[in-house]
């Protein structure tokens, strides 16, 4: 069957890149092993922001008597938890599949795998041809030695997503994103949590300021989830009354499940990659250049399967980019430094642009401005003060490089902010834009005023 365009792969980047084409007129097939929306939709992004929306009213709950509102202690139905978070799912990607009808976009429910120049195998014995062929395979967990994903003690990140139980003693191993987001829905849920890290630092891939993650860690530890940096799991001893995590510092750390959530690796496997040619790198990641183009003759790869963050926002942007590119149209380019990043721990962080530390690193003179949550009439209103806003900006011409928000609802209030690193604002332009009171977004006023020595609410620096 022929086609102009298969996208194999029906996550964030391959739905939005096989829309795109066919409403610009193209012939388009998508195939999907599993299930439409990919593992952002139904194993990762979605379930983990829903499951940390439900656990938010727990935290909140237990601490409503400082407002003189009192609740009993909170009776967690797992199964009822995990039918809503399912259910929301499920909404989601049936919205998927009817966009995909309605634009004209067949769908394949099949494993894909290049089958030389221009050809698509599929699971079931078909075969697909197409002008051009866009890999949109995303990601999977990483294993490590002494762990396998096949030893029931040891969770992945879809694993701990399915929510099949509340384990009372939950070891986390790796402390990035993935890691201490489960990390903080299961400790709200009520399990004792421990955070093994590897490197000196959490987060430590995540080009934010020591300022910033030395917040989280404080609140990491008011909520009572232990974090160790510089501390290597090595292996597991099952015991009749639960497993044991040695490390290579000779501690032992006792557990009922164990969360490997050590990263991801592209999902590039077993993709009939050499049967065009490509060769990914050693980690499976498909060498593209800047029109996203692999070095087969009308391959392309978007998302998890290419160069840059592994982040579903910028999966859709580089799938409807390419398919404007297909269609025939001018190709946007890409700096990934401008694609913001939110973290959904307790309590969020979310930045864009260059932290205060690569600024420098760049060259950069600089600006810096702050502001805490706690100067907030909005967010002491809701109790949650903890955190602050911070702006980096060019000093010799004001232009905003690189904004960290951490605290409520910073991954909503980033946008503004993303807008403002991208199109090369000024802090004048934040500074003198007039934000609604009492609001969150004042913040970001308030930390552009700062750098600028012009704050009212906080002392200038």
């Amino acid at each position: 069957m022929n086609h102009e365009v298969i996208v194999i792969g029906g996550g964030p980047g391959g739905y939005a890149c096989a829309i795109r084409c066919a409403q610009l007129g193209l012939r388009v097939g998508l195939v999907e092993e599993q299930s439409l929306g990919g593992v952002c939709l139904n194993w990762g992004c979605v379930p983990t922001k829903a499951l940390f929306a439900a656990t938010h009213l727990i935290a909140h709950a237990g601490t409503a008597a400082e407002m003189g509102i009192e609740f009993g202690a909170p009776q967690i139905d797992v199964s009822q938890l995990a039918k809503w978070k399912d259910g929301v799912i499920s909404t989601l990607v049936s919205g998927i599949d009817t966009l995909l009808t309605k634009n004209g976009v067949e769908v394949f429910t099949a494993r894909g795998r290049l089958d030389g120049p221009h050809a698509v195998a599929l699971s079931t014995g078909e075969t697909l041809s197409a002008d051009r062929i866009v890999l949109a395979t995303g990601s999977i967990p990483i294993e490590i030695p002494g762990f396998s994903f096949e030893d029931p003690a040891v969770w992945s990140s879809d694993d701990a997503l399915a929510l099949t139980e509340i384990p009372e003693r939950l070891a986390v191993i790796g402390g990035g994103v993935i890691g201490l987001e489960l990390a903080s829905i299961y400790s709200r849920l009520g399990s004792t949590v421990t955070i093994l890290e590897l490197l000196p630092e959490i987060l430590a891939i995540i080009d934010l300021d020591r300022r910033t993650v030395s917040t989280l860690k404080r609140s990491l530890k008011l909520q009572g989830i232990d974090v160790r940096t510089k501390t290597a799991a090595t292996s597991i001893e099952t015991k009749s009354e639960g497993v044991v995590i040695h490390t290579a510092e000779d501690e032992t750390i006792p557990a009922d499940r164990i969360l490997l959530a050590v990263g991801r690796r592209p999902n590039t496997a077993d993709l009939g990659l050499e049967s065009v040619g490509i060769e990914p790198d050693r980690r499976g990641t498909i060498p593209v250049d800047g029109q996203l183009r692999t070095t087969a003759d009308g391959v392309y790869a978007i998302g998890d399967a290419a160069p840059g963050p592994m982040l579903a926002h910028k999966a859709s942007a580089e799938g409807v980019a390419l398919a404007d590119a297909l269609a025939g149209h001018e190709m946007r380019s890409f700096d990934y430094d401008v694609i913001p990043q939110a973290i959904f721990t307790d309590p969020e962080i979310a930045s864009v642009g260059l932290s205060e530390q690569r600024a420098k690193e760049q060259g950069h003179e600089i600006l810096v401005g702050r502001f805490p949550y706690a100067a907030l009439g909005k967010a002491l209103g809701m109790r949650q003060s903890e955190g602050f806003f911070q702006v980096v900006a060019d000093a010799s011409d004001h232009r905003l490089l690189g904004v960290q928000i951490i605290g409520a609802e910073a991954s909503d209030l980033i946008s503004e902010a993303s807008i403002a690193v991208e199109n090369s604002l000024s802090l004048e332009v934040i500074a003198d834009a007039v934000h609604a009171h009492p609001t969150l977004p004042e913040g970001l006023k308030e930390a552009a005023e700062n750098a600028l020595g012009r704050a009212i609410h906080t002392i200038n620096r």
